[in-house]
């Protein structure tokens, strides 16, 4: 879910480097929040002494990202009540103002064409005080959780999760939830919101175990997150069902699979063909191939963005060479230097707008060429879906401007009934977006600041469906 280290690193330099209001006064520590494409946010604490020379020099740490990385600042320039910062090295810029008012400096960071507000004052942040999260549970639970792993020995990958169950001694259906695409969490956290805990607790609640896993070389999981592809991630899966069938508390004729955005391409592809699979639970997955959904992923977001249906027509048409490139079956060999000499020939055609944001190279540099882009890129629903005869549930947000929910629905609808499978439940829940939140403006940077995790209508619908199957 991250656009980017260098993104990140930027924009975080960008908050950590206010200033104070007088130039007498700013050595110390200041503290800011920087929020980021999903609404993601990140505490920086700057520290700032004088150099010297009549200036100030300056660090900045960012105490939730894993390794609580420091960076030094490079310029520093305090005028008045404006404040100045550069890296040339990562080409960031920021200008911030003092704020009287709210004895902040209230700033903005601009890397990459992109925008981000970041106002930094001299009260700490504690990291309890970035979110708002109503709806995640808190122990003591009501119910069993046990800290489990499981190995993936085809693949040498060892695997941790949490199985939680209702607290009675019993055997109980079991659903393994799969997370969305980037590395995720048990949680399948996203934005301070934890969709796959709140389930957990949801279903442990009435009657449903469930097993949720770090991804591989995610938390406590080995492996390799960026080497794999959706078929790696399908390993993973398999073996954690044939792990949930071995335990005593679990009905072994009730796994299911709850695939979240790319995790229902991992369900699809996991149940295709296996009578171990009771049931598929589609949270915002896709029906459409994987070449088609970025031709719909880009127009939205462009329309969004308020572009002519001439715009996104025309950048369609120019895009076209390269996304047919890396869809193709070719060999990773073969596409690398086509898809580089056709990124590089976009760059010299783009506009000296785009010029202006970033060179050919980081052009080049941040093409996303990893095995999970290509293959989910290369990925065709139907030749998994006309092989599942389980009980299949499908549901989107109408607001959902990732995977567009009637087109989805009604491609997945369609091979499966079409090729026999007559137990299949189609559903689009109003006013809800990917994250199936009830939002506001519905944007992808609006997840964090919603306050829902998730509608409660959705858990309750799944939980009351899983329950009356036979």
């Amino acid at each position: 879910m991250y656009k980017g280290f260098w993104v990140l690193l930027l924009g975080v330099l960008v908050g950590s480097m206010a200033m104070a209001q007088d130039n007498s006064g700013i050595a110390g520590k200041w503290y800011g929040t920087l929020k980021r494409y999903y609404g993601d946010k990140y505490r920086m604490v700057v520290q700032l002494e004088k150099d010297g020379a009549g200036g100030y020099k300056g660090r900045i740490e960012l105490p939730d990202l894993a390794d609580n990385e420091t960076f030094e600042l490079e310029t520093v320039v305090y005028r008045k009540d404006t404040l100045l910062l550069r890296i040339d090295e990562v080409r960031f810029a920021y200008t911030g103002v003092w704020d009287p008012a709210t004895q902040q400096f209230k700033g903005i960071s601009t890397f990459g064409g992109d925008e981000n507000p970041v106002d930094l004052g001299r009260k700490e942040i504690t990291k309890a005080e970035l979110y708002k999260r109503p709806q995640e549970p808190k122990p003591p639970y009501p119910y069993y959780t046990e800290e489990v792993r499981f190995n993936n020995i085809k693949d040498s990958v060892s695997l941790a999760g949490t199985f939680t169950r209702p607290a009675a001694n019993g055997r109980y259906p079991v659903v393994v939830m799969i997370s969305g695409s980037g590395p995720q969490n048990r949680d399948e956290e996203i934005a301070g919101h934890k969709l796959f805990l709140v389930l957990a607790d949801y279903f442990a609640r009435n009657g449903i175990a469930s097993l949720r896993f770090d991804d591989r070389g995610v938390g406590k999981s080995t492996g390799d997150y960026y080497a794999a592809t959706v078929n790696d991630f399908a390993h993973d899966v398999s073996t954690s069902m044939a792990y949930l069938k071995k335990r005593r508390d679990v009905d072994p004729l009730t796994v299911g699979l709850l695939g979240h955005s790319e995790g229902g391409i991992v369900a699809q592809i996991v149940a295709a063909n296996n009578p171990g699979v009771a049931f598929v639970i589609s949270m915002a997955g896709v029906g459409l191939t994987g070449r088609q959904l970025i031709d719909q992923q880009m127009a939205i977001k462009q329309s969004m963005a308020g572009k002519s249906d001439s715009f996104i027509l025309a950048d369609r048409q120019r895009m076209k060479p390269y996304w047919d490139l890396l869809a193709s079956d070719s060999s990773m060999a073969v596409i690398k230097p086509k898809a580089e000499k056709i990124i590089r020939e976009l760059y010299r055609s783009s506009d000296e707008s785009v010029k202006k944001e970033m060179t050919e190279e980081d052009m080049v540099n941040n093409a996303s060429l990893s095995p999970e882009a290509i293959s989910i890129l290369k990925y065709n629903p139907l030749t998994y879906l006309k092989q599942i005869k389980c009980p299949f549930m499908a549901i989107n947000g109408t607001q959902d401007i990732q995977v567009d929910a009637t087109t989805n629905l009604n491609a997945i609808e369609r091979a499966l009934t079409e090729n026999g499978n007559l137990l299949v439940t189609i559903r689009k829940f109003d006013g809800l977006n990917h994250l199936f939140q009830r939002c506001k403006t519905c944007t992808a940077n609006e997840y964090g600041e919603l306050e829902q995790t998730i509608d409660p209508l959705v858990p309750e619908f799944i939980a009351h469906w899983i329950l009356q199957l036979p």
